[in-house]
């Protein structure tokens, strides 16, 4: 059964013309994109293979963007965007395969890590065509990552590039054959920012030195997510057909500022919207009432770093009065917290200060 164990919400792209200045730099780097194909249930993938892919993870990340993508839809770490990546990828028929680019290197047996860095090294010693610089925001209280990316030519090209935007976990812990049930996953590709898995169109045609495009996209990441957890990965690609693609150049990082935003509060729900005791010590009540129907209705709790703690209550409800309760084991530690009700994108918090 497809396990779906990661979700993002797309809620808006922006294109800014390429005219338009930014902040951005845009490092003049070549780096490539080393990417191991696995599965969770497939014991080879977990044997020596996961002893290359660690070792590539450690060696190799200064100079390339390290991943390992799921495109079995058995695996519990599939991935509906490494599924369709990779059929950019030389054609492969089961895993593990470890690619540099979309280029076949090996199978992660002794040869594969000397060959990998081969190709690694002498990728990154190439003068780029172009690359792409990126800044990336998160909104703790809205949960809004928003990530904005500059694509500039360094040398004159001619053809039809993409700027691909990816999520990636640093680090995810699930059962692995050969590794027990709770191995730790480095690198995960999760998702793509989109609609296309090949991203955003950044120039077709004759691209002079010095042309740049700034996109900006933006998501709600899932609150399961931890936000210190990921990596914000481009991938530059030159469509090279009506449906092949080969990578250009690659970036990351794993710098994400977090930003807050003013949200006013609705009065009339927060009037009716209470927390008792707010001096919490064992568990708290919370209590509202909504004068209609509620189709998306969110009760959290966040820490003073503005960090999701507690999620009480996710989902619709009737008119009418609600009581849900906070438990003091919800919470990580003593201290002030806020407990957030969103209803139909309309907000009130109340405090709760926890012994």
């Amino acid at each position: 059964m497809k396990q779906i164990i990661y979700s993002l919400i797309f809620l808006s792209i922006a294109t800014v013309a390429s005219s338009q200045t930014t902040n951005i730099t845009v490092p003049k780097t070549q780096k490539g994109v080393v990417t191991k194909l696995a599965a969770t249930w497939c014991p080879f993938c977990g044997s020596m293979a996961w002893d290359t892919y660690k070792t590539m993870v450690s060696d190799l990340s200064s100079k390339s963007l390290v991943m390992v993508a799921h495109r079995s839809t058995s695996s519990r770490l599939y991935s509906a965007t490494a599924e369709k990546v990779l059929n950019a990828y030389e054609p492969v028929f089961y895993q593990p395969y470890f690619f540099f680019n979309t280029k076949l290197i090996g199978e992660g047996d002794g040869t594969t890590g000397a060959d990998m860095q081969k190709a690694v090294d002498n990728f990154a010693v190439a003068t780029p065509v172009a690359q792409t610089g990126l800044a990336v925001k998160f909104n703790p209280t809205t949960r809004d990552l928003e990530v904005t990316a500059k694509t500039e030519f360094f040398k004159t090209a001619t053809g039809n590039y993409f700027t691909g935007i990816y999520l990636i976990e640093k680090s995810v812990i699930e059962q692995q054959s050969n590794r027990g049930s709770m191995a730790d996953h480095l690198n995960v590709l999760r998702t793509h920012f989109g609609t296309s898995e090949f991203g955003f169109e950044v120039g077709s045609g004759t691209m002079s030195s010095g042309f740049f495009k700034t996109i900006s996209t933006k998501t709600t990441l899932a609150t399961k997510i931890n936000s210190a957890n990921i990596i914000i990965a481009s991938i530059l690609w030159q469509k090279t057909g009506e449906t092949t693609y080969s990578m250009v150049n690659a970036n990351w990082t794993d710098q994400v500022s977090n930003v807050t935003t003013s949200v006013v509060e609705n009065q009339a729900l927060k009037a009716g919207y209470t927390i008792s005791p707010n001096i919490v010590q064992e568990k708290a009540n919370l209590e509202f009432s909504l004068p209609k129907a509620g189709k998306n209705v969110l009760v959290q709790a966040f820490d003073i770093k503005g960090q999701v703690v507690a999620t009480i209550f996710s989902g619709n409800l009737p008119a009418g009065k609600h009581q849900f309760q906070l438990n003091r084991q919800q919470l990580s530690s003593k201290g002030l917290y806020f407990v957030r009700l969103q209803v139909d994108g309309q907000f009130a918090t109340r405090q709760a200060v926890v012994q």
